[in-house]
Formats: C-alpha cells, structure tokens, sequence
C-alpha cells in the first residue's frame, strides 16, 4: 500500500516553481529512495504539480515530461466573475519540463489547438475545452453542456441540454400506489397495486435533451422525481411516441414495481412484462420477480447478510430443485459456498437461520460433503444430505488443505509472507472451486496466490480439475508494474510443460511500450511495440517479428482520433496502396458527424457518439466497403446500408424495427453476392413474441442463407421457468438443460446428435463434448489454453494467438504465431501469420460482419491454416496451407472476441453469461443484470446498440473505450466539484472577515487550533490518521454514484482544506491586507503509508453557520439509530445531504431502503450556532439512547 507524507510551508517568498503561486507538488518514486529527491529526473518518479488560487481553485496542473516528447503536459484552469469553472481545458504540452508556472498558458492551449503541429494529428480547433452554461440563480444548475470542438461549442445547436421544470395535466404522468400489508403465515409484506393520475406541480421534472436534438420531444430524457427525490418516471421518445419507465414505492419508500415501456397496462401484465419486489419486517428483499422468470427468494442471517437464494436447479445437472447458500468468516468473509438440495421455501429458510446460535465459520479441519474444506460447519446449513460445497475462500495464512509448504523466492523476489514468521493477515490466499461433473465427484481447481513484501501478488498456482497446472510468475519492479511474467501450463498430471516467457517495458510516462512472447527456448516474438503522441494518445503499434527493436516488424497498425479522443481510423483507407510501402492487410475507417467524402447522400450527422458510417479494406482485393448507418431516436439501429467502391449496391443491407421494449419486430437482409447490378434477400424475418419471449419466427423470404427457418409451428421456442430457452424447432434442437447459474450443460437435437458443458463452479467454461453420429470431439478449456481431442491447439497471446502442434515420437513441439486485426468492437476482421516457407504474410480468414454479428459471405472468404505435415528435415517444419470452404478452423473467436459455436448448426456466440443467436439478434435466456436496464427486454442484445459500443460477457452494453471517460478525467471531475462544494462552506466565512473581522479572528483562532491539533495527532497516530482519511474517503465515494468521482470529491475537498487552512491560519494577515504569502503543499508518494494532516470546516465549534441537526430511523419501526449535527446543505426535499450520504451507504451495506433520515431542530446563522446544535443533539441522544447504534454511530 502506498503512503503519502504531506506537508503544508508557509514561505515569504517563493522563487522555485511559481513567484507568488500556491502549489501542491505530488512525486510518485519509481525506484527505491532513502531520503526525498529535490529534482527527481522522470526515470526516477512521476512528479506532477497543482496551481492553486488563494481559494484553493485548480489554476494549472502540470505533469512532468508526461507529454509525448518529454516536455510537461499542462491543463489551464479558468473561472468566470462568480467563480464557476465554465471552461475546462484539453491539456497540451509545453515547450519546456520545468514545472514553472506558465502564466501565458491560456494562449499556449489556445494557439496549440488553434494550429495544432501538422505531426501532431490534434484536429484544429477554436474551441479546446469543455463548457458548461449555468441558470442565473443561486441554485447554479446546468443549462448546457458542451464539448470540445467547433461542432460541439457553446451555441453549436449540439450541446447537451438541461431543463427544471414541474409536471403538467399534459405530462399524464400515472400515480401508482404500492400498499405493503403484512402477512403472518408468509413473514412478508404483501403488496397491492392501485392507480390514478398525478395533479399538476406535484413531481419535479428534469429534462435532457442529447446533442442529436433538434426540435421536438425525439433525444429527449424526461425524468420525474417526487418530493422525496425518488423517481418515478423516466421518459423517453422515439418518433414522438412515448416509452414510459415507472417506478413505484410502497409507504416505507420500498421500491415495489417496475413497470418497462411495454408494460402499457401494468395492473394486467405483473407476471409477464414487469418487475416486483417484497420486503420482510427488516426492510429486507425477500422476494422478487424479473420479467420471464420466476419468483426468487433471498433469506438473511442475523447480520443482515445474504444466505440463501432460491429456488435453483442443480449444478450438476439441472434437476430437482434446491437453494444456493453462503457462510462467513468472522470478519464478515465468504468462506464458502454450496447448494442445499430440497432446502425448502423461503419462510422455511428464513425460520431455520433465525435458529441458529452460530452466524459465521472459524477455522478448522472440518470434512462437509466428503471435502476438507479446513472450516468449521456451524452456521446455516449444516446439513448432512443434499448439501454440495462449490467454493472455499481461504484468508490470512497457508494452513488450509493442499495449500503451499515451502515459501522461497519467486523470479528472485522473496514471498515475504511465509506461513511461518510473517503471514498474510487480510489478504485472500487460496481458492477452491468444484468442477460440476457428477454430485459424487469432488475433482477442483485450486488456485494459491504468493505475495512479496508489500503484499503484492507474485505468484498465482492453479491447479486443475484434471490434475495439471498454470503457474504464473511476477516480477514487479518498484511501483508494481510487471517486468516480466513466466507462465508454466500443464494438462494433466502427466504430459509435457509449456513455458511462456512476457516481457514489458515503458516509457517515461508510465505507458505500456514494448510486449514481446518467449515459449521455452524459441526465439521471442515481438508482440507489440507501441508508440503516442504529445497528448499520451496511442498512435501506432508495430506487431510480429523477431527484431524487438522494430525495425523489422510483420505491420504497422496506425490510429487516429477526433478532437474528442473518439477513434477516427485504423490504417489509412485514403492511402491504403502507399503507406507502410503498401504493406498494410487492413484498414478501417469511422464517422461521426464529418460527413466531407462520404457518399452517402442521405447520412446524416451525429453528435452524440453514435457513428453514422464505417469503412473498410484488406488486402485481399483491396476493394473499400462501407455502411452507413441510421438510428430512431432511442438510438438503436435501424438500418445498415452497404456500400462497394463509393456506391450503394444493397448488398449486404440489414434493416429492423422494434417494439417499445426494444424486442425486434422485422429484420431484412440481404447478402450472398457482392455485386453492383443485383442484390439478393436472404432474410424478411417477421417476430411473433408472447410478452418478451420469442414464440416464433417465420421467412418470407424463402432463401436458405442468413436464418434458417426449419419450423412452421404455432409455438416453436419454448421456455423454462427462468425464462431459458429450452427448445428451437428451427434448428432442431429439442431440449437444452441449464444448471444453476442459467448455463446449458447438454444441447439435445432431434437427430440424436447433442452437445454437452462442463463448467466450475464459477461459471468458467471447462469442457465442450460435440456428439455425433460419425463421432465425438472434445475441447477442454484450460486457464485459455484450449485443447482438442487432449491435443493442444492454441493459446492466446495478446495480439492474437499461438497455433500448437504437439511433440510426436519423431519430432519436438512446434508453435507458430497468428495475429489478429480487429476494428473498434473488438471484431477480428482479420487474422494473419507468416509462412517461412513460402516467404511473406498470409491471411489465414478474413471475416466482415451484419451489425448484428451474421457474418457476410462471397467475398475475401478463403481461409488457410497452419499444418504441420511437412518433412522434418526441412527449414520450415510448419506451413500455411488453404482449406476447403466447409472445413472449419479450431480458432473460432469472432464477432466481438467471443467463441462462435458453428457446431451441429448451433450458431451462437458464447458470452461468459448467456449465448448470443447472432442470425436473430437476440440472446436466449434472460439478462443476469435485467434490474439495471429495466427499460429493455432482458433479451436484447447490448441494447440494440450494435456499432458503438459492446456487449460485456453477456451482462451489459458498454461504450466503446474511446468514449469511455477516462479515470483521470473522472477524478479531475470530482476534485473541480469537491474544490468548490468546500469553498461554498468558506464562503461564509470570507463574508465575516469583511463584516465582522472581530469574529473573523475567533475562527481562525479555532482553526489554527484544529490544524496544530491534527498535526500532533498525525505525529502520535499516523496509522490512525491515514485510517480515518481512508473511511471518510470510501465514505464519499460510496455515496456518490461514480466512485471515482466521489474519490476526485474527497480528494478536491481536502486540497482545498490545506490551502484555505494557510489562508485563515497562518496567512491571515494576508486577508486583512497586512502582507502576502505562498503556500505550498508537498506530497511524496513512497511504498509505505498516507498522512493527512486534518482539515479545517464548517463543522468547528466556532462555527456560525446555519446548523441542523438530524436522526437515521429505521423505516419499519420508526427507531432511531442515530443522531448527528451538520452545517452543509439541506435538499429541496427538506434532508440534510449529510444525512442522506451516510442513510445511502446504509442501505447500500443492508441491500435494502432500510433505513431514513430527518431533521428535527434547526439552529439559524449566528453567534454560538454550533454549541447549540451540539447541546440539542446530546439531548436528542440521551432521549434515544435505548435505540441508538454505535456501529453506526460511528458512520461518517
């Protein structure tokens, strides 16, 4: 763990970095000091340093030579009349590495961006910041926001747009009343459901309009809150058409209902389209039931900790019907969990853990389920029968069974934490986790994790089901990053080793630089060698070889982006014959809203993320392809229209349209041929759904590529009770088996053929069996080496991956390097190795996709691969040789990375989570994550927004990493907010200084108090300083919906506490015009620990601020759990913000709205405000004293 000593100085006069600036210097050492360097160089520590004002504002930041050419990446800070930072500023490099303040910076990132360096790759622009237009109020809310760039400026039309306003009669906004009524056989609140309209002024409504807007309601959000803040309507348009998302509350502030934009008469469709919730006399959820599944179960122990969920299939096999449980260590750990089969309902459940004395496991050598699972067995379940153990989690030492005897070095390093001595207290050691073969069977795989002296991971040893290994080692240089990796892999308990060697270095600015791969003794490869520009943005990178220099590579793969970090290109269409002297295999091209060369007359710009048009070239004919895309207002895709050679020829076109859950309704295609004159239909898809469920499918138009629809039946999919789907009559599958976590373990056809899972415990995919008739193949799945009849076929590497073929009696193992090019998602368009026989590159398949992942066919569709079938006494023992266009290559990772099941006529792509039917464009069980995106059918797939972002393992759409925000930025965001929520509570005390100095001096006398009191605390307790600045920190960011922008918050709030703490300490003087001063704060980051020095706020007890002092209650019985007092903010809504925070990580720690906050007194602003809200909160507590918690009390 890292630790940061700081300190604040107080200098007349500063000469070193800025003549009269405050500054707070950070150095991050990358290499082991005894003692603080004055000017470390940027080999020896990342030294960045931070401007501020005299009100602890941002005014400049500075990162030494962390620009691309070694000079400082400055970002310029600037603040309107009434101190708002209305421009953030794009950071540009300076023309020096001095860390001097440069108070010519808004010209220099003005002139930078203006005439960008022709190498520079920056896109002109007048307008390098971000800009933010508030309401003139004191409320201070957002009217627009702006990006950088000219298309994107203040007054562009494609801002970001904010309205407040309340809801009208026109609005039509329902009431829906929840009504919880305990039910004493049961031990749960039912809940009933009523109806009626909301009266005019009686939500708050916040509208946002996105940078697509033009006029209308069309990229419009609607979102009304009620006088609680909780929301009860998201509203949004397409086509003018509402799609309307309610959410609905019971008396307690239970969330209760929700009811997604199908769900048009909700009253009706509870069963089938929405979503319901039920809670126990603890305000605990119990109960719930997603759209397509049916009703869960969840059941607590004492501690208000999860213990049981249900009801579930077996993991083995998926039969019969049990619950999942899990049982805790002492610290409130997993120690491991199982299945208990037949456990019973939940009121059962629940009223056996109510009984149990024991509420968590201690160590011991205990035997459960015929396992040495080194615990005891005494909490819930401790059952004999029917009880499966899945996982163990083992902390703090090596004595559990089968762990580590001997502890010695690891790459050189010593494993620090030996067992013996010294032991990881704290730390996770061991993992144990079931392959779900037969109940009677306990094969596992066991993983133990070594640390160094800094309790840092060096070594990871897992060993298989099948009694092999994968060993990986680390050596770590000072800061953590790895130096190189070694990797060890075996099969089985027998069989040869494969030994990997990875190696990195980086440049100065900590960036990844070179990747290179070493198996056993062969010569290495060059994986990559990456290069940036002066922005730290990744312009190229040079792949394969055996020159780790560079020099000779195997391509060059070159990116370029827009004024908004937005990946522009990959390669150079344009110059696709000529650069790299023509070598290049691939190039891929992407717009947003430049539409100069396109020619697509109908396209249309966007200014939201979302890409109007994709282009491409390979080699292969070196002919460009294009698609233009086009979206509705919900921005899911409506139409891809295929372009060859600059014209539209329809060929490959894909055109749907959905219902207002987002479940597509009609799909054409067309494909088959790549020719200009005529373009073939191979899709007119019509959907038939009973609610989200896909019930039947039918082709009008009769062509046997694309969907092959092999049914005509009233009903030809069925499902189970989890919304699984169990049958397909179009590809004649006539049962699927899922076990407990929703996963297919056998795929049963009606031709007898079948395919059968084996997976752990974890949901990791172990063993595929294809079945059939003329015979069986296996894969196994090993730690990602992946084997084929227990052959190993390949391994990935970063770049691609490694093609295997195993030593025989007559010759040694072979291995040969394929690499893979892939556009924005993560599609591998193309993959390439080199023939050494032959000479030159090869591509070994190219594949170019449907928006929607069908692949098109007829045209660059050879495929090659690796044989090894050459004499042995040849130079080039391996080949690359072509093959047939129905034979199939083993490597089969595709559309967005993920493994494409093209056996028996499956064609689905398997995600971690669920599998992926890429001819219909929906997945086939129900979405993990559904509660998140309860405005969708939990069906769709990455919400049918298939070109600009991706779909994560099953679970969620995500933006692609371009347009992801960047955690610097994230955390920049939050010190700017964190900097000026503080000064808001100085700002009261600027005002005293001009109309009461004499109070004025009282408070900085009590300042000055608190900070030398906290001084002498850091000196006697830095551990117990560091430890209160982490809660009050975890504190922040747990209540703030981005971590890491409550992280940014925390951090802002505290920068600006060592600063204002100078300005009414010891720079007083300077306040009343005496004299003039600088404060600087350093901070050196080492590997040991952090001390903070306390800061000075509104809460001290000369404080004169408004007070109010506040209860938390428990909302089921009204008790109160306990007090506190704060001079902050108080909502709308009549909560105080500080209240609100700690009741938010309450409940998020609960699970449940367990608990509520309100104010009780108020004290008005004056002298001895504080003393008595602190008198009135003794009080208070004396009179709850029976209810209060000191747990949490103790909350932040």
């Amino acid at each position: 763990m890292k630790k940061i000593f700081s300190t604040i100085a107080f200098l007349l006069a500063i000469t070193m970095y800025g003549q009269d600036q405050n500054y707070v210097k950070t150095t991050v050492y990358k290499h082991p000091a005894s003692t603080p360097l004055e000017n470390p160089t940027a080999q020896q520590a990342a030294v960045e340093i931070n401007y501020l004002d005299g009100l602890g504002r941002p005014l400049q930041r500075r990162s030494y030579r962390q620009s691309g050419t070694g000079t400082d990446l400055v970002t310029h800070f600037a603040y309107d009349a009434f101190g708002m930072q209305t421009k953030e500023y794009l950071p540009y490099p300076s023309q020096s590495a001095s860390l001097a303040y440069d108070s010519n910076a808004l010209a220099e990132v003005q002139g930078y961006y203006g005439t960008p360096p022709p190498s520079s790759g920056v896109e002109a622009t007048g307008n390098p910041y971000r800009e933010t237009l508030y309401e003139n109020s004191h409320l201070n809310r957002v009217l627009k926001q702006a990006a950088p760039g000219n298309p994107w400026a203040m007054g562009s039309g494609h801002e970001i747009k904010m309205g407040y306003d309340t809801n009208t009669a026109a609005d039509g906004v329902k009431n829906y009343t929840a009504t919880a009524v305990w039910n004493g056989s049961t031990k749960i609140y039912d809940v009933s459901l009523s109806s009626a309209n909301y009266a005019a002024g009686q939500l708050y409504k916040n509208i946002t309009k996105n940078e697509n807007w033009t006029s209308g309601t069309d990229n419009t959000t609607e979102e009304f809150s009620d006088k609680e803040g909780q929301l009860v309507l998201k509203r949004t348009y397409d086509a003018g058409q509402r799609h309307d998302t309610y959410y609905v509350y019971d008396q307690f502030g239970n969330l209760s209902y929700v009811f997604p934009p199908l769900a048009d008469n909700p009253l009706a469709q509870l069963e089938d389209l929405c979503y319901q919730y039920k809670y126990d006399h603890r305000n605990r959820l119990v109960e719930k039931k997603l759209p397509g599944r049916q009703w869960q179960f969840m059941a607590y122990d004492k501690m208000d900790r999860l213990v049981a969920t249900g009801p579930t299939t077996s993991p083995f096999d998926g039969s019969g019907t049990g619950a999942m449980f899990t049982k805790y260590d002492v610290f409130g750990r997993v120690a491991y969990t199982g299945w208990l089969q037949n456990a019973g309902t939940r009121s059962s459940i629940q009223t056996t853990v109510d009984s149990y004395a024991s509420q968590w496991e201690i160590r011991s050598p205990q035997m459960v389920d015929n396992i040495s699972i080194g615990y005891s067995n005494k909490a819930y379940p401790t059952a004999t029968n029917g009880l499966s153990v899945l996982t163990i989690n083992w902390y703090d030492d090596y004595s559990y069974p089968e762990a580590p005897d001997t502890f010695g070095t690891v790459e050189g390093q010593t494993v620090f934490y030996n067992n013996g001595t010294e032991k990881p207290k704290g730390l996770p050691t061991g993992t144990w986790t079931r392959a779900l073969q037969e109940p009677s069977y306990a094969k596992r795989e066991l993983t133990a994790t070594l640390y160094d002296i800094k309790a840092r991971p060096i070594s990871v040893i897992t060993t298989n089901y099948l009694g092999g290994y994968t060993i990986t080692d680390s050596k770590l240089d000072f800061s953590g990053r790895p130096e190189y990796t070694v990797t060890r892999h075996r099969m089985g308990d027998d069989g040869a080793e494969v030994s990997i060697r990875e190696d990195f270095t980086y440049d100065l600015q900590d960036r990844p630089l070179s990747h290179t791969h070493k198996i056993g003794d062969l010569p290495t490869e060059l994986l990559s060698l990456n290069s940036y520009d002066k922005l730290g943005k990744l312009v190229s990178r040079k792949t394969g070889g055996n020159d780790l220099t560079g020099g000779t590579f195997y391509q060059k793969v070159d990116y370029s982006y827009n004024i908004r970090g937005w990946l522009k290109g990959i390669n150079s269409i344009e110059n696709f014959a000529t650069d790299d002297a023509g070598s290049d295999l691939f190039a891929f091209a992407i717009r947003y809203n430049d539409l100069n060369g396109s020619y697509d007359p109908t396209l249309k710009a966007l200014y939201n993320g979302n890409i109007c048009e994709t282009r491409w070239i390979s080699k292969s004919d070196s002919r460009e392809r294009s698609y233009s895309y086009s979206y509705d207002a919900l921005d899911r895709l409506r139409k891809a229209s295929y372009f060859k050679e600059h014209a539209y020829t329809k060929s490959y076109d894909e055109t749907m349209d959905y219902d207002k859950n987002g479940n597509i309704q009609n799909m054409v295609r067309f494909g088959d041929l790549d020719y200009a004159g005529f373009a073939i239909q191979i899709d007119e898809l019509k959907y038939e759904y009973i609610h989200n469920r896909l019930n039947k499918v039918t082709d009008h138009s009769l062509h046997p590529a694309g969907f092959k629809d092999g049914a005509n039946m009233g009903s030809e999919y069925d499902y189970d009770a989890n919304g699984n789907m169990i049958s397909d009559g179009n590809k004649r599958i006539g049962s699927v088996t899922y076990n407990h976590m929703d996963l297919p373990i056998e795929i049963s056809f009606t031709t007898g053929e079948k395919i059968n899972y084996l997976y752990d415990a974890l949901g990791t995919k172990l063993k595929k069996t294809v079945v059939r008739t003329t015979g069986n193949t296996v894969t196994d799945y090993l730690s990602g080496f992946q084997y084929i009849d227990e052959k190993l076929d390949f391994f990935p590497t970063a770049e691609g991956y490694v093609k295997c073929f195993p030593a025989t009696e007559s010759r040694p193992a072979r291995y040969s390097y394929a690499f893979n090019l892939k556009d924005h998602l993560g599609n591998i368009r193309l993959s390439y190795g080199m023939d050494w026989e032959k000479g030159g590159l090869v591509i070994l398949e190219e594949n170019h996709y449907y928006p929607f992942g069908l692949k098109h066919e007829k045209y660059n569709s050879d495929k090659y691969e690796y044989v090894a079938d050459h004499k042995d006494d040849t130079p080039y023992p391996v080949g690359i040789e072509p093959i047939g266009p129905q034979q199939r290559r083993s490597y089969q990772y595709k559309y967005q990375g993920q493994e494409r099941q093209d056996e028996l006529g499956l064609n689905w792509d398997s995600f971690k989570w669920r599998n992926y039917d890429f001819a219909l464009g929906r997945f086939m069980s129900v979405d993990p994550l559904a509660e998140s995106y309860s405005y969708q059918s939990p069906y769709n797939f990455a919400e049918n927004r298939v070109v600009d972002g991706n779909e994560l393992e099953g679970l969620e759409w995500a933006p692609t990493g371009d347009k992801q925000e960047s955690f610097e930025d994230r955390l920049n965001r939050g010190m700017l907010t964190g900097a000026a929520n503080r000064l808001a509570d100085y700002a009261d005390f600027a005002v005293t200084v001009v109309t009461d100095p004499g109070t004025a001096l009282k408070q900085t006398g009590a300042a000055i108090g608190n900070s030398v009191g906290a001084t002498i605390g850091l000196i006697q307790d830095p551990v117990g300083a560091f430890n209160g600045t982490k809660q009050a920190m975890e504190t922040k960011m747990n209540s703030t919906p981005d971590p890491v922008d409550g992280m940014g918050q925390f951090m802002g709030s505290l920068l600006t506490d060592m600063v204002t703490a100078e300005a009414i300490g010891a720079g007083f003087a300077r306040l009343f015009s005496v004299g003039s001063k600088t404060s600087v704060a350093e901070s050196t980051v080492t590997n040991n620990s952090v001390a903070v020095s306390k800061p000075v706020n509104g809460n001290s007890k000369a404080s004169t601020k408004a007070q109010h002092l506040y209860e938390i209650y428990e909302t089921s019985n009204s008790n109160v759990v306990k007090t506190g007092v704060s001079g902050g903010k108080v909502s709308k809504a009549g909560k105080s913000y500080r209240a609100t925070s700690q009741v938010n990580k309450l409940n998020k720690a609960a699970g449940t709205k367990k608990y509520d906050s309100r104010i009780v007194k108020k004290v008005p602003e004056g002298e001895g405000a504080r003393k008595k809200i602190l008198d009135a909160e003794k009080k208070n507590a004396d009179k709850n004293r029976e209810t209060l918690d000191p747990a949490i009390h103790k909350t932040p």
